[in-house]
């Protein structure tokens, strides 16, 4: 049986416990298994040829590894994917915190604004909010544009929502006399 031999390197990948490394060459590996002497690719390639999962089929597969060994090389090569990847999800949420940190300055604090202050109960009141550096004559022009889009909006619904009533309408009525 071959020898599980080796000890893993303190701090560096515990595959290292079933491979040599090959003196003078620091990407270079031999298995304590089968004896293949893989010259380069390293650690990464090594565990590659022991869960005989090789992403670039390259690497022979590894004849005489147990099959113990094969699941937990294979467990610790998905565990270090798995953090990789939330280590790199990790950095780009604090980078897009950090941008958008960097948009909601003392330069871009916006000021909310409540229509129709009189009547609190409103289900329908608009919301407005504006950079505090915005000019009260520009609040006044962008809340008439609000509206206007809305009205447009709500115009072309009314519309759409008239023409195709009519449609099912006129399907429904000329589909009766041919039922009948």
């Amino acid at each position: 049986m071959a020898s599980e031999g080796g000890s893993a390197m303190p701090g560096r990948d515990m595959a290292w416990k079933y491979c040599s490394p090959i003196e003078g060459n620091r990407n270079g590996t031999i298995c304590n298994f089968c004896g293949l002497v893989m010259k380069n690719g390293g650690i990464t390639r090594f565990k590659s040829h022991l869960t005989h999962k090789d992403p670039h089929n390259n690497t022979n597969k590894c004849p005489r590894v147990s099959p113990e060994v094969k699941e937990k090389i294979r467990l610790l090569v998905h565990d270090k994917k798995k953090k990789k990847a939330k280590a790199k999800k990790n950095t780009d949420i604090e980078d897009i915190r950090s941008q958008l940190r960097g948009t909601m300055g003392t330069h871009h604090t916006h000021l909310v604004n409540k229509e129709d202050d009189d009547d609190e109960d409103a289900k329908d009141e608009d919301v407005y909010m504006y950079p505090t550096d915005m000019n009260p004559d520009e609040r006044d022009a962008y809340r008439s544009i609000v509206r206007a889009s809305k009205a447009s909006n709500w115009e072309r619904e009314q519309h759409e929502n008239i023409v195709g009533s009519k449609r099912k309408t006129r399907e429904y009525s000329t589909s009766i006399p041919s039922m009948m």
